[in-house]
């Protein structure tokens, strides 16, 4: 779906139908879709170079199926920062691609059968069951806070956005994360996965790559 930002007139291309947040990508200016119509809520600053390979447009394949990265979150903490990027699949499914100090993260957005654990109980090293019979251990928690985004997302992800990461490892290279923010508790799943496993097209030009 290709929108008019009312910012600038510039052509937004919505390519995922979940999407309800975009980044123009001429006027930086950040939009809220309500159906066929854009609002916009103010400006998103530039987002800090980094040296990330990937870039909107990204295409790469997981488990066999190929998928486009359409949108970034880049993420801050108290000791660094990590991008997530929204990728779109082929085949209609939407998953999350974490890079983060080298390591990488394919994940789902999963639905909640069961009250997920509060944040308050929640320590470093603790067991806990966050998918049916199969127990995740926590590895860290991080104050999270969103620092700029681009392109198209599926929640409003404005400069300033505040959550509480929960990152979680299983068997077999099982990654799940839980996402506590003001609007709602958020459950991710999926497994770490090497650079090469992805079969990566269409990636910034880096010196020295």
């Amino acid at each position: 779906m290709k929108l008019g930002c009312p910012a600038c007139g510039a052509e937004v291309d919505f390519k995922s139908r979940s999407a309800v947040f975009a980044v123009c990508s001429y006027c930086n200016s950040a939009l809220v879709r309500h159906d066929v119509d854009l609002e916009a809520i103010g400006k998103m600053a530039e987002l800090p170079p980094d040296m990330s390979p990937f870039q909107v447009g990204t295409r790469g394949r997981f488990e066999g199926k190929a998928f486009e990265l359409v949108g970034r979150l880049k993420i801050a903490w108290a000791d660094g920062t990590w991008n997530e990027w929204y990728a779109l699949f082929d085949d209609g499914r939407e998953g999350w691609l974490a890079e983060a100090q080298g390591f990488y993260m394919m994940s789902f957005p999963q639905p909640q059968p069961e009250p997920l654990p509060a944040a308050e109980s929640l320590a470093v090293g603790m067991r806990v069951m966050v998918r049916p019979r199969l127990k995740f251990e926590v590895d860290d928690i991080r104050k999270a806070v969103c620092v700029g985004s681009e392109g198209e997302l599926p929640f409003p992800a404005p400069k300033g956005r505040e959550s509480l990461s929960v990152d979680l490892s299983g068997p077999e290279a099982a990654f799940a994360n839980l996402e506590y923010a003001t609007d709602g508790i958020r459950l991710f799943s999926g497994k770490y996965v090497e650079f090469d496993e992805l079969q990566l097209s269409n990636l910034r030009e880096l010196d020295g790559w």
